[in-house]
């Protein structure tokens, strides 16, 4: 039978599940820009994975995207923007209820058809102006349909209507999206609490254990297709294993 993590320990898990209450309030009084992180880039490597705690959880991303750049070189910049700001309308005339434009990098904001979204110009182009952001899509639960899922948005991208001299080109890999990442915090520290407990048990009760890092926010790595890693990064010291307390005059009569 594993031993009792210790009463600090239990106090903690405790404190953490109030707070993970009142961190969820607050999300859902949020815009959706503090709500979801996007995460891109490839999957986690094994060198990324050995700077991570022993102690993670693994779920599906809520959206699976896809980042696309509009650019245009008609000659007038305002005739650029005019004709980008049109495409991306008929992008969100075209993408239903499968599809959504969300705009930005780590945290993310909903596109509708009232948004006119900064340009950019091209730094090597001075007459081509640009605009970068993501169309996405529901995993629903389904990560297994992550092929079908990137195929689905290539295909919407590449059927979307182009107005004036306006291009749209789609990255080569796809991003992940997360509501409130926060939400796992509690799951993740009864993880944390139980591995401790294994720990003590098969080291023993003289060991002292020490967890620190649990107050820190939860970070994440994708770790295939349409799956995050999640984690608290936690450090855990063991201590005083095999050691004995000393022996007190009164027990040394005793023998």
């Amino acid at each position: 039978m594993n031993t009792p993590v210790s009463s600090g320990l239990v106090s903690l898990c405790l404190f953490a599940g109030m707070a993970l209450g009142t961190t969820s309030a607050h999300a859902q009084d949020g815009s959706e820009r503090l709500d979801t992180i996007v995460v891109t880039g490839s999957n986690i490597s094994y060198r990324d994975l050995l700077d991570t705690p022993a102690v993670s959880i693994t779920r599906p991303g809520d959206y699976l995207l896809l980042r696309v750049t509009l650019t245009n070189d008609t000659r007038s910049e305002k005739g650029r923007e005019d004709e980008i700001q049109a495409t991306i309308r008929k992008m969100l005339a075209n993408a239903g209820s499968r599809f959504e434009l969300v705009y930005g990098e780590t945290f993310v904001t909903r596109v509708d058809a009232a948004a006119r979204l900064p340009l950019e110009r091209d730094e090597k182009r001075p007459d081509v102006s640009k605009v970068s952001l993501f169309v996405r899509t529901a995993i629903d639960g389904a990560p297994q349909r992550a092929a079908e899922m990137t195929r689905a948005l290539r295909d919407f991208v590449a059927r979307s209507e182009r107005v004036g001299r306006t291009e749209i080109d789609a990255d080569k890999e796809t991003a992940l999206s997360l509501n409130r990442p926060e939400r796992f915090r509690l799951e993740l520290i009864k993880a944390i609490a139980q591995d401790t407990a294994s720990i003590r048990s098969e080291l023993g009760t003289s060991c002292d254990i020490s967890i620190n890092g649990l107050g820190s926010r939860i970070e994440w790595q994708r770790v295939s297709t349409s799956e995050l890693m999640l984690y608290i990064p936690y450090t855990l010291e063991i201590h005083g294993c095999g050691t004995q307390p000393a022996s007190s005059p009164a027990d040394a009569a005793r023998k």
